[in-house]
């Protein structure tokens, strides 16, 4: 992969809430965030919650590709980035709602 790639932010389409797939996944070269909703009763209604992970993938030298929960510091802005994105995704979701 050439040393100086440039930065390349795509975003995966919105998935319907299942049980434990993320219903919004954002890319920002190698560094990835997972948004989830889950629903829980609150009061009797029914309430959405979101949680976020983040991740970076490489590959290995035998170039199976890899996915590990820490960060490089020149990662740091990515995550900055994805962390963004995924809260505005979490705030239009919300409002959204709000809004039916």
């Amino acid at each position: 992969m050439d040393a100086k790639k440039k930065s390349s932010q795509t975003e995966a389409q919105v998935a319907p809430a299942t049980d434990n797939a993320p219903v919004k996944l954002i890319f920002i070269d190698d560094v990835s965030a997972s948004v989830f909703a889950r629903e829980y009763p609150v009061r009797g209604k029914p309430q959405t919650f979101y949680s976020v992970s983040f991740s970076r993938s490489y590959r290995d030298a035998q170039g199976a590709r890899k996915y590990v929960k820490t960060f490089n510091p020149e990662d740091l802005g990515k995550i900055v980035s994805c962390a963004q994105q995924a809260s505005d995704f979490i705030r239009q979701s919300l409002e959204t709602k709000d809004e039916k």
